[in-house]
């Protein structure tokens, strides 16, 4: 801790010189990025645990009114889709995939169509 308030009353001014003298100011340097680095992470953290606490009674009572609501809220059919679509698209993609993983792999790979009668 000492040593960041040494190199913030460094004369940056004058060059550095020597090895020692660089390895040093970079040695600071780092420890100083570092400190910066994991207060804010610190920082960022107990704003999330105090988010955490002052949104949870928030939750809870839009829980309350959410089961309040659902008992008298009329129940909405939906219209049957057509899944044959949405099946025969899965599967030409699922082939895709298999191919080009049989590939990488030197296994053969055949795609055969089916037709349903």
């Amino acid at each position: 801790m000492n040593s960041m308030f040494i190199s913030a009353a460094m004369d940056y001014s004058k060059p550095i010189e020597g090895f020692a003298d660089t390895l040093s100011f970079g040695g600071m340097m780092v420890l100083l990025g570092l400190a910066t680095v994991f207060a804010v992470l610190i920082i960022i953290m107990l704003a999330l645990i105090l988010f955490k606490y002052f949104f949870s009674d928030l939750a809870s009572k839009g829980s309350q009114k959410e089961d309040n609501n659902s008992a008298t809220a009329p129940v909405m059919t939906v219209a049957p889709t057509v899944a044959s679509q949405d099946e025969e698209i899965v599967a030409v993609i699922a082939a895709a995939i298999a191919m080009a993983e049989s590939e990488e792999s030197g296994v053969k790979f055949k795609v055969v169509s089916f037709k349903r009668i």
